[in-house]
């Protein structure tokens, strides 16, 4: 169980990027600058006026002749070819050609060389995914497996820039972290190629948060203070999962019925999202039949025990459990009737829509099978019914 609320979280760490924004007033670093943008960049509104902002001053900055004197300004001078694609706007070739040099002269065998470095290469990576020069590509792609090597962090950084200049799968095994830096990098990385058990990185994460903090402190707190593009991959990650969240960990949090997480959760997390639905509906059955001692079953069950969803005033008879008081003295009746109706009709659309084309049809079909989300949809109206029922014969699972 992940005990952080991604979404304040999200938030937060938005407002500690807005803070190393302001400090760009005071001590201008491209390379500082480079990674905000991109982070206000994976926001899903990527035109926002602090991108904007962003990118003019780099823009302002990489047109004047000092820039290009340091090879520590070669991520953040290619850089500016990925933003200005993202922003819709027309790559200078002469730019583009200037910074292109500018990599061809750096020596990736040298200690202090960009190409060693994770926060530069990926950068590096961007701008020469933006050029449309083969030879550009093929010389970045020889160079960086030779330095996929090293923590996890480095491995990852390096992987994921050559997946940007490739744009093919790149396989990478991620051994356990060994610090911060390895679970943040390593929970970026299964947002991006979207694991399907992302949340055991979110766990990690969560179980270190304490250990970390966003904002710069005094020299007495030891915790560690996340550079510039730890927050920036964090912060992808947490729009990523925030936008599309890993359906086990909305399984976890979300107040399922007992017996229904029971039945379901192993089918669930495995992937079999047919199976974990039907196993609910089972149980669901199974829960009624003994509830009232019927042996009917499905829809027929359903009209034993709440009422037939088509009754009214004039042909009502008591039903065996009743959803509320259905007193018929009282001014409230017909809305008393209306909700019993209600989960009558719920209850037999379960088992007609839900389980029935799984207990009759393959899994395989296409209108039959379901993804996660409505799988999950699913056995939240399942969980309600049975929670309902349960509350009011006062008879568990």
């Amino acid at each position: 169980m992940v005990s952080l609320n991604l979404y304040q979280y999200r938030d937060e760490l938005k407002r500690a990027l807005l803070a190393r924004k302001n400090e760009l007033d005071q001590e201008w670093d491209p390379l500082v600058a480079s990674w905000l943008a991109y982070a206000f960049a994976r926001e899903r509104d990527s035109r926002s006026l602090l991108l904007g902002e962003l990118f003019q001053r780099l823009d302002a900055w990489s047109q004047e002749q000092e820039a290009w004197q340091s090879e520590r300004n070669t991520g953040s001078l290619l850089f500016p070819l990925w933003l200005r694609r993202q922003l819709s706007l027309p790559v200078d070739k002469t730019y583009a050609e200037k910074a292109v040099q500018m990599l061809r002269t750096l020596k990736p065998d040298n200690r202090f060389s960009p190409l060693r470095s994770p926060e530069q290469v990926f950068l590096i990576a961007l701008g020469v995914s933006a050029v449309e020069r083969v030879d550009t590509k093929e010389y970045f792609r020889h160079i960086i497996p030779l330095q996929m090597k090293g923590s996890l962090a480095r491995q990852v950084m390096f992987a994921a820039a050559l997946k940007e200049v490739t744009g093919s799968q790149t396989l990478l095994s991620l051994s356990e972290p060994k610090d911060i830096t390895d679970i943040i990098t390593a929970l970026w990385w299964a947002e991006r190629e979207n694991y399907p058990d992302r949340s055991k990185y979110w766990s990690q994460f969560s179980g270190n948060v304490d250990t970390i903090l966003l904002y710069k402190a005094d020299a007495f707190d030891t915790r560690h203070i996340l550079s510039e593009w730890e927050l920036a991959l964090l912060f992808e990650a947490l729009v990523q999962e925030t936008a599309n969240p890993d359906p086990n960990m909305l399984f976890d949090y979300y107040p399922l019925h007992p017996r229904i997480r029971q039945i379901a959760e192993s089918d669930f997390k495995q992937g079999n999202y047919f199976g974990a639905v039907f196993e609910a509906c089972k149980a669901l059955e199974d829960f009624l039949k003994r509830a009232s001692g019927s042996r009917s079953i499905g829809a027929q069950l359903v009209s034993e025990i709440l009422g037939r969803p088509d009754m009214n005033t004039n042909n009502y008879s008591p039903p065996r459990v009743k959803m509320n008081d259905l007193d018929q003295t009282s001014v409230d009746f017909v809305s008393q009737l209306d909700e019993q109706k209600g989960f009558s009709s719920l209850a037999t659309g379960i088992f007609q829509a839900f389980r029935n084309p799984k207990g009759h049809q393959p899994k395989d079909k296409d209108w039959v099978s379901i993804g996660p989300y409505e799988a999950l949809d699913q056995l939240i109206t399942i969980s309600l019914v049975m929670k309902r029922i349960e509350a009011a014969t006062g008879r568990k699972p």
